[in-house]
């Protein structure tokens, strides 16, 4: 036994080896920032900042000397005051293997302490998106049931993965609890996208849990745990005061999203097994652009090591349907979008299975998160394509009052929540500055969508860069980072800089509509309004995207769509059904913007904002002023509900 435990640990990576161990954060506690130039590759901001991963191991023992990039993870209190006694144990850091968070707002740092990863993997990265959960493929569970050799865990079998959640009225779920109601079941389904792992992640161990596919990392904290044994890791303070040797106390999160309910101890047989909620392997898959080797690189988000490699003729920007059956790619050189299989259950799992010729220039692209519509910007074209998602065929091409579009979002259907007009809406931003709004059917006899362009709003959004749903507002809203500041009104107020502006969508009618024989396309009582401009009295740079924090979601929920068979979990609407009440599937409280530098135009890091009242948060309690998180070549933040 000791013979086998040497040579296993052998075979393991060290902090002074030639390639890095990476065991980052995984979502809903990351955002990932992708880079580019000649710091090419893949940054983790890490969300939850007490987590287990690798890191500078260095701390104060009496947890009162508090220096810049010195490990958190001792200030966890589960790991503080009662490690040993937790399932599976934790202990302290003892190497930059299992050194542990730097911090909330800090970037993962891999067993070399450095925190750009991919390097040399991703040439070129451009867009980016989150997927199925990596348990669904690859877990502790032992042969035929997902470690293909050298371990594994009878108890973490997939049948045993049992999502039961509850939900006491705010924007997260929970386990079930006295005084909870279940609101959804849902079995084997993998990691639920609205539960972090505990600790997130949990630290790697000399002996891996499983040798093919490798999983160093121990466990997420059991649902089986000795009594008495509660979670001391709740919302709280993440900053402390460094200053003063106040060490940060709690959670980011506002509401608690980390619970314990990893696997039971191990049993010789199934029966006798607890059934559990979330296992190894935490993360996702991550579908990465690589423009140097046109092809889609599949990442695993926790390690960041290539899973897969996907050719595609020249990829520009991804699409995810939000069943997560499908990412469509445009390809901007051959004028079409591809179709990838990114269901694991499928016979064609990571193949390509369709190709849809579209306009000349194909860029933006977004999928309605119903399922029922793909929005593709033909850029050079100067139109839109509209693919069915059930047939992937264009059904429609609309042009009016479009100048070289290149950016889309699109919000749900408004079926008793918002407006309550019974259409969804598409807003389509172009080189100009212009956002034009799609409505869409049912039209004709009877409808009361016009399934067209309707208006268009009079702000000038000046040089765009990205826009994204607004994901707190039912009524519509996007957020756009563009350069140049904007009044209340819209107008440019002249002082350039760059801003990210939150334009929503008001009404004077509530209700469907319907159509009649004369109507022609036109706004009918709908109007833009500027919610918001964040400008360069906040911003450090000039924008070039826009995420937002994923840690309070109802993501778990299964999935509203008008397709056939809805996502019983991780599902990418933009809203979920509690009995009679809508809301939205993500509450972000922050606002993250990646700048670059106004004199170079090389991405400089991101910029956070408390998206309650527009102020850019300072980031580092260890350094004086309002600091950003430093990334060179930031170019996007790629959240898990990002279109």
């Amino acid at each position: 036994m000791k013979l086998r435990f040497l040579l296993l640990l052998a075979l393991l990576p060290c902090a002074s080896a030639q390639s890095p161990v990476l065991n980052a954060p995984v979502a809903p506690d990351a955002i990932y920032v992708v880079r580019t130039g000649s710091s090419a590759g893949l940054s983790i901001v890490d969300l939850n900042g007490f987590g287990g991963g690798t890191g500078n191991p260095n701390y104060d023992p009496t947890l009162q000397n508090l220096a810049e990039g010195d490990s958190h993870y001792p200030y966890n209190p589960n790991l503080r005051l009662q490690g040993s006694l937790m399932n599976p144990p934790l202990v302290l850091p003892s190497s930059t293997l299992n050194g542990g968070s730097a911090g909330v707002f800090t970037l993962a740092l891999d067993s070399q302490l450095a925190d750009l990863h991919a390097r040399g993997i991703l040439v070129s990265p451009g867009d980016a998106m989150l997927g199925h959960p990596l348990d669904l493929v690859a877990s502790n569970a032992p042969a035929p049931y997902g470690c293909d050799a050298g371990g594994g865990s009878l108890c973490t079998i997939g049948a045993l993965q049992q999502l039961e959640v509850a939900w006491s009225g705010g924007s997260t779920l929970h386990p079930p609890g006295p005084g909870r109601t279940i609101v959804h079941i849902a079995v084997g389904a993998g990691n639920p996208i609205s539960f972090a792992p505990h600790p997130n992640p949990p630290p790697i161990q000399g002996l891996p849990s499983c040798m093919s596919p490798l999983i160093r990392a121990i466990e997420p904290s059991s649902i089986e745990t000795m009594a008495g044994i509660v979670n001391l890791l709740v919302p709280g303070d993440p900053f402390g005061n460094p200053s003063q040797g106040i060490p940060p106390t709690g959670l980011l999160v506002s509401e608690q999203n980390a619970f314990f309910v990893g696997p039971g101890h191990e049993q010789a047989t199934i029966p006798a097994c607890s059934p559990y909620q979330i296992r190894q392997q935490v993360g996702h898959f991550l579908y990465v652009i690589d423009h140097g080797h046109n092809d889609i690189a599949v990442l695993n988000s926790n390690t960041a090591e290539v899973m897969a490699r996907i050719a595609v003729a020249d990829p520009t920007e991804l699409a995810m349907s939000p069943n997560l059956t499908l990412l469509a790619v445009t390809n901007r050189g051959t004028d079409n979008v591809s179709f990838i299989d990114i269901d694991p259950n499928s016979a064609t799992f990571h193949q390509l299975v369709r190709t849809t010729a579209v306009g000349d220039g194909p860029s933006g692209i977004a999928w309605q998160p119903d399922d029922e519509d793909i929005f593709v910007c033909n850029e050079l074209e100067g139109s839109v394509s509209i693919l069915s998602a059930r047939n992937l065929q264009v059904r429609r091409v609309v042009s009016r009052g479009l100048s070289s579009p290149f950016a889309v979002a699109v919000t749900p259907r408004q079926n008793g929540f918002g407006h309550q007009r019974g259409v969804y809406f598409a807003w389509i931003l172009d080189r100009a500055g212009k956002v034009t709004l799609f409505e869409s059917g049912p039209n004709g006899v009877n409808g009361w969508g016009f399934d067209a362009i309707i208006g268009q709003a009079r702000a000038t959004f000046v040089n765009p860069k990205a826009i994204q749903p607004d994901h707190k507002r039912l009524a519509g809203g996007v957020w756009i980072a563009h350069e140049n500041q904007l009044d209340a009104q819209g107008a440019p107020t002249g002082l350039g800089g760059g801003a990210v502006t939150n334009l929503v969508l008001d009404s004077t009618t509530i209700g469907i509509i319907p159509l009649t024989f004369t109507d022609v396309p036109n706004l009918r009582g709908l109007s833009f309004r500027v919610e918001r401009s964040i400008g360069s009295d906040q911003l450090s740079g000039l924008p070039t995207d826009v995420a937002f924090d994923d840690q309070k979601n109802l993501g778990a929920l299964e999935n509203p769509t008008s397709a056939p068979i809805a996502a019983a979990v991780n599902g990418k609407n933009l809203f979920r059904v509690l009995g009679t009440d809508v809301r939205p599937t993500n509450d972000p409280a922050y606002l993250l913007v990646p700048v670059r530098d106004l004199a170079t135009g090389i991405g400089r890091g991101v910029d956070v904002f408390a998206l309650a009242t527009g102020a850019r948060v300072d980031v580092n309690p260890y350094q004086p002023g309002v600091q950003s998180i430093r990334a060179r070549g930031a170019q996007l933040a790629v959240d898990y509900f990002r279109q």
